[in-house]
């Protein structure tokens, strides 16, 4: 069969996301024998009008939709995805009748809110390759697909899906570069994807990753890992990979195998790794991540205080952390951290705690490595999750709540204003630490990326937050323009998913 596969993510600053799930859709479907066309609309100036173009040349039997995420998931600067991605289906319909099927992250989460509120025929979650496969297959022969697992439809006006079932790792690569144009996404700042597992057997109370992938940890053989790494970079030359595993050190005897094998082989390349466990950051992982071209990587504690972590189901304590960012003061490598500040058992003491923390382990201006570290207020809260559980317990929402909306969660327990000042305070004296209000700059980040191009300054660009909030705060121009309205947006954001408990008493 002919299919038309179409990214609809088109965010495009420096921390755009080249397409990997749909490549490995892809993929899959070109192995299986059919003609496939890729649509990437996320660097298209015109999107409508590739669209129109795509449809009328390639004549696509079935076209495949992708929906990367939901909304931004900043509670400040809220950005709702959704409807452009649905004014993409509309405009789709205006062209041809073929079967559209939505796929992505953000269908695995509310398949059936998301296929009513898109109007299109099919949704496929959680892993797309096999049961899209299948889907196509059925197509072909003219058979009904409601005994496909992983495909949903609407059947005499009622929702209906099998449950996905996940056992290993899909086979195949997703083989990014050549579905897409890599070189365009490098320009803006991007990297080249690898994956390497899927799954999580962590139990963040707030996480995703169980519902999308699954709890059981699918690994992918190291030495397969490698091979695509190696082909990626003769065919394409990427000046960057990122590992985009939720957590790529756990297990650590796996991430270990993969930078033991990038060392064996004969060529350089430089990555970025995604979601590293604090309890695997000892000297010796440290330094065979330097060994393999590992520069930067992420971690998510999300908070620094031992009553919040174990509140938060993170599997660690304050003390891992403390021994993590001892170990990393002692290499060059660049960490990116992330705290998220109100969630359950949240005050403005724990949330001092965190802020002691990142001034004395983290602030460390005069040499490398320079930590960067992002501090957002407010928790996105998910359906399907411990966390939405939580909230609805304690009225941070409720049954009339529409889930499809983005919902949010902020203790009780912690003064909002307070907090905004405490944050304030420690990033005036703290160019490492960049919060979650900041982001309204990014309207400014694709010049930024333009620069960091030209100027070949090393990937990520986030690695250079930090002496950019020090120019900042030496010019006096860090906080020239106050947020004092984030207290009240936090307070506008409750209220319109339901909440009317404490935390509104001093809305104005």
């Amino acid at each position: 069969m002919r299919v038309l596969l179409i990214n609809t993510n088109t965010k495009d600053d420096p921390l755009a996301a080249a397409p990997i799930g749909l490549s490995y859709v892809a993929s899959a479907a070109d192995g299986a024998g059919h003609e496939v066309c890729f649509l990437d609309l996320c660097l298209r100036w015109n999107i409508f009008r590739a669209i129109r173009k795509s449809i009328a040349k390639f004549r696509p039997e079935v076209i495949g939709v992708s929906i990367r995420n939901i909304d931004n998931v900043n509670m400040l600067h809220p950005v709702f995805y959704l409807p452009e991605a649905r004014d993409i289906i509309s405009f789709i319909r205006t062209l041809t009748d073929v079967p559209i099927v939505l796929g992505g992250s953000a269908v695995t989460l509310n398949p059936q809110g998301i296929l009513e509120f898109m109007k299109a025929d099919y949704v496929v979650v959680s892993d797309g390759e096999v049961p899209f496969v299948k889907l196509l297959g059925a197509f072909e022969r003219g058979e009904t697909p409601e005994t496909i697992p992983g495909v949903g439809m609407i059947i005499q006006g009622k929702f209906h899906c099998l449950p996905h079932v996940l056992n290993d790792f899909p086979s195949g690569r997703a083989d990014v570069g050549k579905w897409t144009d890599t070189g365009a996404y490098a320009r803006i700042g991007s990297s080249y994807p690898i994956q390497t597992k899927r799954g999580c057997a962590e139990r963040c109370i707030y996480c995703t990753y169980q519902i999308i992938e699954g709890h059981g940890i699918r690994l992918r053989p190291p030495r397969d890992v490698v091979d695509e790494i190696e082909d990626a970079h003769y065919r394409f030359n990427p000046d960057l990979f990122e590992i985009v595993d939720s957590v790529f050190s756990r297990p650590k005897d796996h991430a270990t195998e993969i930078l033991e094998e990038i060392c064996r082989r004969p060529w350089k390349a430089s990555f970025t790794v995604n979601g590293m466990d604090p309890r695997s950051l000892d000297g010796g992982c440290l330094d065979l991540m330097w060994r393999a071209g590992v520069r930067s990587f992420t971690l998510s504690p999300e908070s620094a205080s031992d009553s919040v972590i174990g509140k938060w189901g993170k599997g660690f304590v304050r003390e891992d952390l403390i021994r993590a960012a001892e170990a990393i003061n002692k290499t060059r490598l660049t960490p990116f951290w992330f705290f998220l500040i109100g969630g359950p058992g949240e005050t403005n003491e724990t949330l001092q705690e965190t802020l002691d923390f990142i001034l004395k382990y983290l602030k460390h201006e005069t040499h490398p490595p320079y930590h960067n570290v992002n501090m957002f207020m407010g928790v996105r809260v998910y359906p399907g999750t411990r966390l939405w559980t939580i909230a609805m317990k304690e009225g941070m929402v409720n049954r009339e709540t529409d889930p499809m909306q983005p919902c949010w969660y902020s203790s009780e327990a912690l003064d909002i204003d307070l907090a905004v000042e405490q944050m304030i305070r420690t990033a005036a004296i703290c160019p490492e630490l960049y919060l979650g209000f900041d982001e309204g700059y990014l309207s400014v980040a694709r010049m930024a990326s333009i620069l960091g191009h030209l100027y070949r300054l090393p990937k990520p660009y986030w690695r250079h937050l930090w002496g950019l909030n020090r120019l900042l705060i030496k010019s006096r121009l860090r906080f020239a323009f106050r947020a004092n309205k984030v207290a009240y947006t936090i307070r506008e954001q409750l209220k319109q998913q339901g909440y009317s408990g404490p935390l509104l008493k001093n809305s104005t």
